[in-house]
């Protein structure tokens, strides 16, 4: 049986059937095997992922604004002046995890998740401290300028393989910039992952929680959702494993504003809302969320957070390349009317969830265990957007609200995220870090939607199979990893099977 919640009236419970033509096979299959019939299943498999709405598909403008929008989600940024009239885009860092949003979401299409780690947060930077960047502008480069007979390449410096000196790497020396974030963040290489539950943490041991980039799918779905959804969800869960809601200030969560961020994108971001985004449900908005990220893994500037992480490469050179300007902010509005944190959140809102593949009767018998077991009592299967999205949904940084094709696209769709987006406390699969009401042993659920399409799981990547993901939960996910382990080999695997249609 899955759960339906719908924005006004009562719970509702339907039941979804579907023929499973794909993918058992992995059941009982080596991980070279697994693998294998992944590859050999190939378009089929990951159709779909990465694509936009099917009403945004068939609307030109919409269409346009979200292949705009999917540009500068891939593109690449470098040091050139954020305000230079001319060259490619610019403004990195001076600390940085990646050089473009698709760097970080590029599996298995662009809005997806990443194979590796790329978030390091630290234990004692302390609550909503931002992660400690893993590289640095000040040793990305090992030449200048190079030309190719008289054309310029590489105009601004030759960029070292992995970007440089890796800060977690043992075999790094930390740059100036790098020993900053290493005394600002406490962050050392030899820290061990946290154990919310352990005595060493009990006894405020230094360490670090590692997590995964979250996969974007169906996030402008999410954002639909009105707040009273998310609050009747909460209310429906058993008791002893109900989950937080997190109301929040968007505008709160964010930095400095910047001169251009009109009255109604304030207002709008001033409006307390359910947080939804983030492995500790830390922001309510895409656009916030894609602000927060422009500036904390890639050191970008931006309307909404316009005051640099670090000053520590301001003016200095190597190889004849400026590394840091005085350019903030470096993202701001252009002439077409928008800046790249509203591009990024013109894609992000217009992308489909990953499409659920078809189940045969073990995939179908799987789904009724999962919900038996009690897996769904927080990943819920179905939610329904809001009337009017629009009515609660931010406009741009300059206050162009969303067209009203998009509203409509995204009023009233039930969509199945497996997740109710609220934090739970997951005792020692916690990850160590505060953040506001999100403590230590608190984290979001994570939506299983895609789950087919990883590779690792959890927020660390701890596990590499599903089995061993389910195991590891504790805390208020404990009964529902028990009564899984208690389950005939028959059954998980049927539960397994379930899982990889999604």
């Amino acid at each position: 049986m899955l759960m339906r919640v719908r924005t006004n009236g009562p719970i509702t419970i339907t039941i979804r059937g579907f023929v499973f033509l794909l993918l058992v096979l992995l059941l009982g299959c080596s991980n070279s095997e697994a693998h294998s019939h992944k590859a050999n299943a190939g378009i089929a498999v990951f159709t779909g992922m990465g694509d936009p709405l099917p009403g945004v598909a068939n609307n030109s403008a919409d269409l346009r604004i979200f292949a705009n929008g999917q540009i500068n989600f891939k593109e690449i940024d470098t040091l050139n002046n954020a305000q230079a009239p001319t060259g490619p885009a610019g403004g990195l860092g001076p600390l940085f995890n990646n050089v473009a949003c698709a760097a970080c979401h590029d599996h298995p299409a662009q809005g997806g998740t990443a194979l590796f780690l790329r978030d390091i947060r630290v234990r004692d930077a302390g609550d909503g401290a931002p992660p400690a960047a893993l590289f640095a502008v000040d040793n990305m480069l090992h030449a200048g300028p190079q030309t190719q007979g008289d054309q310029p390449i590489f105009p601004f410096g030759d960029v070292s393989p992995i970007l440089g000196g890796q800060i977690s790497s043992l075999s790094n020396t930390p740059s100036a910039c790098q020993l900053e974030v290493m005394s600002k963040s406490t962050y050392s290489p030899m820290l061990p992952v946290c154990d919310p539950t352990s005595e060493g943490f009990a006894k405020g041991g230094n360490c670090v929680g590692e997590r995964l980039s979250l996969p974007l799918m169906g996030d402008g779905l999410v954002e639909a959702t009105a707040d009273a959804t998310f609050q009747r969800i909460a209310a429906y869960e058993p008791a002893d494993v109900r989950g937080t809601v997190r109301m929040l200030t968007e505008i709160e969560q964010v930095g400095k504003p910047g001169g251009q961020v009109s009255a109604a994108t304030i207002a709008a971001l001033s409006v307390p809302h359910v947080g939804r985004f983030g492995w500790k449900s830390q922001n309510a908005t895409i656009l916030g969320t894609a602000s927060d990220a422009y500036i904390a893994e890639m050191g970008i500037t931006n309307e909404l957070n316009s005051t640099p992480t670090s000053t520590c490469a301001l003016g200095v050179q190597q190889f004849g390349v400026t590394l840091q300007f005085a350019d903030d902010p470096e993202d701001t509005v252009d002439s077409t009317g928008r800046s790249d944190i509203d591009r990024f959140t013109d894609f992000i809102r217009a992308l489909q969830p990953p499409p659920e593949i078809a189940r045969n009767s073990m995939a179908v018998a799987g789904a009724r265990l999962f919900a038996q077991v009690g897996c769904e009592s927080c990943h819920t299967a179905s939610i329904t957007t809001a009337d009017n999205p629009a009515s609660f949904i931010p406009p741009t940084i300059n206050g162009m609200p969303m067209s009203a094709s998009l509203n409509k696209i995204l009023s009233r769709v039930t969509y199945h995220p497996y997740s109710d987006f609220l934090l739970h406390d997951m005792g020692a699969l916690g990850d160590g870090i505060t953040d506001g009401i999100g403590g230590p042993t608190m984290m979001r659920t994570m939506p299983l939607w895609g789950l087919r399409a990883r590779e690792v799981f959890l927020h660390d990547a701890r596990a590499t199979d599903l089995p061993t993901a389910i195991m590891l939960h504790a805390g208020q996910g404990q009964a529902a990893a028990d009564a899984f382990a208690a389950l005939s080999s028959t059954q998980q695997n049927q539960i397994l099977a379930f899982l990889m249609t999604l």
